[in-house]
């Protein structure tokens, strides 16, 4: 299974061409007992003959036994196929030799169907394989016409469209294969940085709800405890199991969906909960879910906000309002009070940055606090959904890179020229077929060019040559002078148009390429008018099974290439969601654990709704000024500097002490200096102590303040 997923994308390429190969297999099976005219053939004896039969009927069950095959069984049947027909050319002579059969006559056409070999080559053992038994074969069969004496016009023209068409179903059998395999590396390179990324966007996530939960829930109930009069023991007991509640839902991670239907109407209440008006807005899209962590965060920071206006501006008249943007929400909250100045928020308070603007961040979401002076203020929150995996379309582009395109394109070209100028010998006016050869040629050079989707002028130019090439068969290319009728070597004008209509295929042109094939079948129709001809058909069978195996084969590249692309992103989510519940439930329940070790006795003890020793509220003090040291001291909140902390807490000293300055690099030995001095200041500390590290460009590092001193570090 494990190895499924590793080569997923090349186990199904691998299925594809093995399914093609067995199709041609078929379609050349076919074609020889109704098509295929050999008056003179060879005479092989009959358990040869079944040899040959079995080999094509072995590659039509490998390609139906690969779609339950692993990728390493599929390898292997393809190479025996592969090897198969090697062996059975390359015994061809020796079997006539000693069955003393005539050792002249036609070579059997299945021996020369050289594509099944190749294409089994490829998916066997890679392209470079295809190419090395497609030049193998590219020797051994004219070697065999020879020592058969069959080499007439129809063998060569045979052997050199055989020779093509191999050729151009190695070059997209390698692409397709190529690209599975790099789009698998891909695949496993990007879902381990997927991984990474989504281990650290949910250590953010829990950190940013364990903040606001602190904020809104746990911070408060401290300090309310240590300084309750008994009238608000009550209340502060439900305010202590709503704190423990919440400590214990860090621990759950938040998926799953949200219907917008729900989620206003938990808005809804939360706005009757605190007097404001609820006002909706825009048409809410049918298809809107949303995710549960970032309903969670939205309504969480609307609240801080609600709350916020209800403090520090008691009086003013506060609104919520829900807004559909497209397939997005807004919820925005804002109140007519005095406002503020933002540049004027001292460092230490937490509500904005933490219940609001780092909630929203965590979930992917944008948080914005509009305010002046005198103006009132509004708490902006937006959330847009991703772009859906199967919205994702790969640009069409070319199919194999520019270097070998023009190789192929150089030896199409060169093949096609050698038939023109065996139109000299063939023909007793050669002119229309070296014409034919030529317009093939240019044809040729013009699609081969570039590997990129070919662009229209470069369709129409190529398509005209490979027209013209096809037109001057009625100039007498397809009767030799030899022939009464039309001929299958007459015909190559055809085979090689649609050799240029492959190489369409080869530039994401398919849907033209068949177009066009229907073209030139009809003037090929045309050309040998009162026809059909026996001859005929088996040139018009090879150039609409070149055509319609290349466009398939292209069709299926691209439809893979799009298939890889949603894979990729699906893929991609699931794994990014597994590493996401699994690194931030591991630490929402560290987190939990450490403040049930700590914070969660003293929270049951608040629950009971009885008054509070002298003890209890020191420590209440104490753990109030870790907590917020947790999220705002930075650098300064390690072992040593928050013992030191917790003595001076528990003296009565209120403690704060802030790092907000990231970006101030501190030498480590600097740093350990700076938390010695800073233990020995807060050791003598009385009433009220601030320590900052200040930004930089200032002329000392740090500073620590107290009722009874000031001093600097640093300068």
């Amino acid at each position: 299974m494990r190895e499924r997923s590793a080569h997923r994308h090349e186990l199904l390429t691998s299925r594809l061409l093995t399914a093609g190969n067995g199709a041609v297999s078929a379609v050349a099976a076919l074609g020889f007992a109704t098509v295929v005219v050999q008056p003179d053939a060879l005479a092989l004896p009959l358990p040869f003959q079944g040899a040959i039969l079995s080999l094509y009927g072995a590659a039509i069950v490998v390609a139906l036994v690969a779609l339950a095959c692993s990728r390493r069984a599929i390898r292997m049947l393809n190479g025996a196929v592969a090897i198969g027909y090697l062996l059975l050319v390359a015994s061809t002579w020796p079997v006539v030799a000693l069955t003393r059969s005539e050792s002249s006559g036609q070579l059997s056409w299945v021996l020369t169907v050289n594509a099944i070999a190749v294409l089994a080559a490829v998916i066997a053992w890679g392209q470079v394989a295809g190419w090395i038994v497609l030049g193998v074969l590219a020797v051994f069969v004219p070697l065999l016409r020879f020592a058969l004496a069959d080499t007439t016009a129809n063998a060569i023209t045979n052997d050199l469209q055989a020779l093509g068409a191999a050729m151009l179903l190695c070059a997209l059998a390698g692409a397709a294969l190529g690209r599975a395999r790099r789009a698998d590396a891909a695949a496993a390179a990007v879902r381990e940085a997927d991984v990474r990324d989504a281990e650290s966007s949910a250590r953010r996530d829990v950190e940013a709800r364990a903040q606001a939960l602190v904020h809104d829930e746990v911070l408060a109930t401290l300090a309310f405890a240590a300084r309750a009069s008994t009238e608000m023991l009550p209340v502060l007991a439900a305010q202590a199991h709503r704190a423990r509640a919440a400590l214990a839902a860090l621990a759950t991670p938040q998926t799953g969906t949200v219907a917008v239907s729900a989620f206003r109407s938990e808005l809804q209440d939360l706005a009757r909960a605190h007097g404001a008006e609820f006002v909706e807005e825009g048409a809410e899209e049918q298809s809107v879910e949303v995710p549960a962590d970032v309903a969670a965060a939205m309504t969480g920071a609307a609240e801080q906000a609600l709350i916020n206006a209800r403090v520090h501006a008691p009086d003013s008249e506060s609104s919520l309002t829900l807004r559909h943007d497209g397939h997005g929400l807004r919820v925005a909250v804002s109140d007519d009070g005095p406002g503020f100045d933002k540049r004027g928020v001292t460092p230490g308070r937490l509500g904005i940055a933490v219940s609001i603007l780092a909630r929203l961040r965590s979930v992917g979401g944008l948080a914005e606090v509009h305010t002046e002076p005198g103006r009132g203020v509004v708490v902006d929150t937006s959330w847009q959904p991703g772009v859906p995996a199967a919205a994702i379309q790969p640009p069409p582009v070319g199919l194999l890179p520019d270097r070998d395109m023009r190789l192929a394109g150089g030896l199409f070209a060169a093949g096609h020229l050698l038939l023109a100028a065996c139109s000299f010998v063939w023909l007793r006016n050669p002119l229309p077929g070296l014409l034919a050869g030529l317009a093939l040629a240019a044809a040729f050079v013009v699609v081969s060019w570039r590997a990129d989707r070919a662009r229209a002028g470069v369709v129409v130019c190529a398509a005209a040559l490979a027209v013209a090439a096809v037109c001057t068969m009625f100039a007498g290319v397809a009767v030799p002078d030899t022939a009464g009728m039309p001929t299958f070597a007459g015909m190559w004008p055809l085979v090689g148009a649609s050799f240029v209509l492959g190489m369409l295929c080869l530039r994401s042109r398919p849907r033209t390429a068949l177009v066009l094939l229907v073209t030139v079948v009809a003037l090929a129709v045309m050309a040998v008018v009162p026809g059909p001809y026996t001859e005929m058909r088996a040139a018009v069978m090879r150039a609409v099974v070149v055509v319609v195996a290349t466009t398939a084969l292209a069709v299926s590249i691209r439809t893979l290439d799009r298939h890889v692309e949603r894979d990729r992103a699906l893929t991609r989510a699931a794994s990014t969601e597994r590493a996401w519940l699994a690194e931030g439930t591991a630490l929402a329940r560290e987190k939990t654990a450490s403040w049930d070790a700590t914070i969660g006795p003293l929270l049951d003890r608040i629950g009971e709704g009885t008054a509070l020793t002298d003890a209890e509220v020191a420590q209440c003090l104490v753990h109030e000024g870790a907590l917020r040291d947790g999220y705002r001291a930075g650098r300064l909140d390690v072992p040593v500097v928050a013992a030191a902390a917790a003595r001076a807490r528990s003296r009565g000293v209120d403690v704060v002490l802030i790092d907000d300055v990231a970006d101030r690099d501190i030498d480590d030995d600097v740093l350990e200096r700076l938390r010695a001095w800073l233990v020995g200041e807060l050791d003598r500390a009385d009433g009220s102590f601030i320590a900052r590290i200040l930004p930089d460009g200032r002329s000392a590092l740090a500073t620590a303040s107290s009722d009874t001193a000031s001093t600097r570090f640093g300068g």
